[in-house]
């Protein structure tokens, strides 16, 4: 009932005014559609080593029964379900797996995120498919070192480096659909319709989909909100009415998802980068993987930003970025990679809606023209040869046309019985595995979940 409430608020916002034609909403579902054939799903096109998991995690809620409980290990399962829940109950439904459904579901997810972005680069179609590609180049100078023969520099795999949104939905995107989704609200609630502090609905929203994305979100958002209300001293429309809806019912709302996730069981492998291994290669890659990205992305948001986004609010997203890029939570570093998704979701809105807004009033032949535009077409070239390009040749269709069969690499759905199985003997990661169980004595385990011994 209270996210229904909530829910009707959210809809019967009247100055949420924008349109999409039907001819805008079938670019940007041909955009979703070709966005969600490549990014590995149901092994349309080649797969990363993450879908092994992301189908596991579908099957298990397929055929186990809910709440997830790892009979081997004698825990319940602890994780961020969201992408999976609603394909997995309709299969659940069924009495059969539908990949299809898991197709079409994240089809949907990648058009309301892009719809969002389309609206806030003012409609450009050409920079919305630029959205999903601009990353950084830092890594690109180590590969080209060795390439050359100038060196040989084993970067680590959690070394940090921005990456594409499109990079990062091959890997994650049970995280970046609700990082871009939130990402749009929240953006066009600050610049759009200056009214951020109606957010935090939304932002609790995406805890069950991204743990990491939603986390860095609510700073974020606590950030807008005391600038709003302590800096502007704006609290005109801070009424008794306006705090029910903004903030105590979806506080509320979130509790039980809260107390969930804090029965978690804690990730072993964390601290700053230098205290893994060798500092050497670790400071190279830094250096090169996120300073020379953070550097380059800077010049470029202040040299379009025309006062779209406040400064501070620029700055705060880049000192976040650095920030998250100095610790290492998980094996791969979590924190940052997933942490940073809404960070430079944000960034790239700010560098599209700037290049638009130049384009269309006539300042692009101004004297930073030609750093931007090489900048930007380095962004997008590099990720070009940095990211996928396999995928134009390993999918489903080029293996049709081309006769061929079995050349890209596909993972099967029921390989292990559930996902800690899966983590544990398919990626031979016991404590990624680990991650996903609940603590014995947490509140979730003695009070909310279901006794299944």
């Amino acid at each position: 009932m209270g996210f229904l409430y909530l829910f009707m608020i959210e809809c019967t916002k009247k100055d949420r005014n924008e349109k999409l034609s039907l001819k805008d909403m079938l670019f940007v579902l041909l955009l979703a559609l070709l966005w969600t054939f490549f990014c590995g799903i149901h092994g349309l096109s080649t797969q990363s080593m993450d879908w092994l998991a992301h189908q596991a995690k579908f099957y298990d809620l397929y055929k186990n029964d809910w709440p997830l409980y790892f009979k081997d290990v004698d825990r319940y399962a602890c994780y961020y379900f969201g992408y999976y829940l609603v394909p997995s109950f309709i299969s659940k439904w069924s009495g059969h797996l539908l990949p299809m459904v898991w197709v079409l579901w994240t089809c949907f997810g990648f058009f309301l995120g892009l719809s969002w972005i389309y609206v806030l680069i003012n409609k450009n179609k050409s920079l919305l498919v630029v959205f999903l590609f601009i990353r950084g180049i830092g890594q690109l100078i180590i590969l080209v070192f060795n390439k050359l023969g100038a060196g040989n520099i084993n970067l680590p795999i959690y070394n940090p480096s921005i990456r594409s949104v499109f990079e990062q939905s091959i890997y994650a995107p049970n995280q970046v659909i609700p990082a871009v989704i939130v990402c749009g609200i929240v953006v066009h609630d600050l610049v759009c319709r200056k009214k951020e502090e109606e957010s935090f609905f939304v932002i609790t929203l995406a805890f069950i989909w991204g743990v990491f994305p939603a986390m860095v979100l609510v700073l974020l958002y606590a950030a807008l909100v005391v600038n709003k209300y302590f800096f502007k001293r704006d609290i005109e429309q801070l009424n008794l009415k306006n705090i029910l809806h903004w903030y105590l019912l979806p506080g509320l709302l979130f509790t039980p998802a809260f107390v969930y996730f804090l029965s978690s069981q804690s990730i072993v492998t964390k601290g700053f980068l230098w205290s893994f291994g060798a500092i050497q290669p670790v400071m190279i890659g830094y250096l090169t993987g996120i300073m020379v990205d953070l550097a380059m992305f800077y010049v470029v948001v202040f040299s379009l930003n025309k006062n779209y986004f406040p400064a501070w609010f620029i700055h705060l997203i880049f000192t976040g970025i650095f920030l998250l890029s100095q610790y290492r939570m998980g094996i791969y570093s979590d924190l940052f990679f997933r942490g940073s998704i809404p960070l430079c979701i944000i960034l790239v809105v700010c560098i599209l809606r700037g290049l638009d807004t130049n384009i269309r009033t006539g300042q692009w032949g101004q004297k930073r023209s030609f750093f931007i535009a090489f900048s930007l077409m380095s962004f997008l070239f590099l990720n070009g040869i940095l990211v996928k390009s396999p995928l134009l040749r390993d999918n489903i269709l080029a293996n049709f046309y081309l006769g061929k069969r079995d050349t890209y690499r596909v993972y099967a759905y029921d390989s292990y019985p559930n996902t800690y199985q899966t983590l544990r003997f398919g990626y031979k990661d016991e404590e990624g595995a680990k991650q996903y169980l609940g603590s014995e004595d947490s509140l979730y385990k003695k009070y909310l979940s279901r006794n299944n011994k």
